[in-house]
């Protein structure tokens, strides 16, 4: 059996780790798209995002694992579904660091940490300068509840937020958290003191924070964007900053990334962005390198794969 590792996020030393776990099988580093072309040709599995012609060329695929989570740029998605090959993910070791950076971004807004940061650089001491916001008693509103949500809850409800979250799915019956149906987004928006995007980017959800939605969020609400670009209208949210009816933004995932130039969100006072980058940890990428290897180990088995991914839905 051949497998094609087709990226270098795991290291280009975990194609050895994967040699020396699995002696029988061979494994091929392809970092360029020739060689991914050419090395799926004659390939059982391939490890990455492969393209619409990576993926044609290996006629003999029989499994595609991305080695991240979102697989919306995986652009053979629709081949794969078509094929009715199966897909996993690296879903898991994101979570909590994206939970973490999202707790960061709600208590540096409400705490004013960007004018705390720019004081500290200039050397001014004014302590009359800030306007903190008390997180405990607010509300957070939660944007989707597959795991990454359920680990920002979590941390919330341990700084005495009321949550409350909607997704499509509300089966999860998480001890003080009401999580409710697709349906009353729009209640929660209107609801939120803080308004987190944690859902995954599908044609569903593509821009489906558009500026009707924008405008139901409390003049002293705050939006935090933390699993995907494309989900808001970030023109729209850029001018209700710029217009004060929104009192912050914090986004770590934009489309495109990075922001353009001339975006609000590189300056604005009450803005803070980051470079899609919460999820990085070294535990982080242990933990998908430990996924690639267990769910090998399963498919050698003949094991059912692990985190498999419903190409139609997107996740």
């Amino acid at each position: 059996m051949k497998v094609v590792l087709g990226s270098d996020h795991l290291g280009t030393d975990f194609v050895e780790r994967l040699r020396d776990t699995f002696p029988d099988t061979e494994f091929a580093l392809a970092l360029s798209h020739d060689d991914m072309v050419r090395e799926a040709a004659d390939a059982e599995v391939f490890l990455g995002w492969p393209t619409r012609e990576v993926f044609r060329s290996g006629a003999g695929l029989k499994w595609v694992h991305c080695i991240g989570t979102g697989v919306d740029n995986v652009e053979s998605l629709s081949d794969i579904a078509s094929a009715g090959i199966p897909i996993t993910n690296a879903r898991g070791p994101h979570t909590e660091p994206m939970a973490d950076q999202t707790m960061l971004f709600l208590l540096s807004l409400a705490h004013n940490a960007k004018k705390m940061l720019d004081d500290q650089s200039r050397g001014v001491w004014d302590a009359l300068g800030f306007d903190h916001v008390e997180v405990a008693g607010s509300t957070m509103g939660l944007y989707g509840f597959g795991m990454i949500g359920r680990a920002i809850a979590r941390r919330a409800l341990g700084f005495g937020m009321k949550v409350i979250a909607v997704d499509p799915g509300p089966d999860d019956a998480v001890p003080g958290v009401d999580v409710r149906g697709i349906d009353r987004l729009d209640e929660l928006f209107r609801s939120a003191d803080w308004l987190v995007v944690a859902c995954p980017l599908t044609d569903e959800t593509r821009m489906s924070v558009d500026a009707r939605r924008i405008g139901l969020l409390k003049p002293t609400g705050s939006l935090i964007v933390i699993s995907r670009g494309g989900i808001v209208d970030e023109v729209a949210l850029g001018d209700a900053l710029t217009a004060g009816s929104i009192a912050g933004v914090a986004l770590d995932a934009t489309d495109p990334e990075p922001p353009v130039a001339d975006s609000p969100f590189w300056n604005h006072p009450n803005a803070l962005i980051s470079s899609h980058s919460s999820a990085l940890t070294p535990e982080m990428y242990e933990g998908r390198r430990q996924i690639v290897i267990e769910n090998i180990r399963h498919y050698l088995a003949g094991e059912d794969l692990i985190n498999p991914v419903n190409p139609v839905k997107g996740y």
